[in-house]
């Protein structure tokens, strides 16, 4: 197994090293005036003969596999359709632009793009039209007294499925976007499939 090199000198000391090696210092003279293993002398001096500079030379990584163009169609399918999954991307371009990407690679575009995979919030499908009423009936409570609410006991609505389940949704999303009404997993299902459950307590004070 090769060796790693835990740590790297700074270039004042880098080019101190050099300046002894150019004044014709011996590597064991450098050695015993920088306190510098000979290894790590070595791999100084040799760096400078091949590269002719001191510090490490940039942009020297694994370059990036997409290119604009493609992080473009990426955000752009995205934002079309937000439950489609990296695999389904990956067929696409594949087929559109002849390139072949890691689904991995594919996940990261929308990171960058402060998009997020995340579970989509089960809640029960309501057309336009009740959309509609509910708010208006929840505006009609809005303003009354703190003593009104004291009589209420419990509230809330729940969904059971008779047949099945709904699974998991996936959906790309960002922070900001958690509480839209196109980020839930509220599908349509026949009357048969599902109930719903609406409950409410009052306290009825004689």
């Amino acid at each position: 197994m090769a060796s790693r090199k835990k740590n790297e000198y700074t270039n004042d000391l880098r080019k101190l090293v050099i300046n002894h090696f150019l004044n014709g210092d011996s590597k064991r003279e450098i050695v015993q005036k920088t306190f510098i293993p000979r290894t790590s002398i070595l791999y100084i001096i040799a760096k400078y003969k091949s590269t002719k500079c001191l510090g490490n030379i940039i942009d020297r990584g694994r370059k990036r596999k997409t290119t604009a163009h493609v992080d473009r169609c990426i955000r752009r399918k995205l934002n079309t359709n937000r439950r489609i999954s990296s695999s389904t991307i990956k067929v696409e371009l594949q087929s559109e632009l002849s390139i072949t990407i890691s689904e991995s690679a594919i996940k990261r575009r929308p990171h960058e793009a402060a998009f997020c995979g995340r579970v989509a919030k089960k809640k029960s499908y309501i057309n336009r039209l009740n959309r509609t009423k509910r708010l208006e009936y929840a505006r009609a409570y809005q303003k009354k007294p703190l003593g009104f609410w004291n009589d209420l006991i419990w509230l809330d609505k729940s969904k059971f499925n008779l047949f099945g389940s709904d699974g998991k949704v996936m959906v790309w999303r960002t922070p900001k976007e958690e509480y839209q009404y196109s980020m839930y997993n509220s599908n349509y299902q026949a009357w048969w499939r599902k109930c719903d459950v609406l409950g409410m307590f009052f306290i009825i004070r004689g």
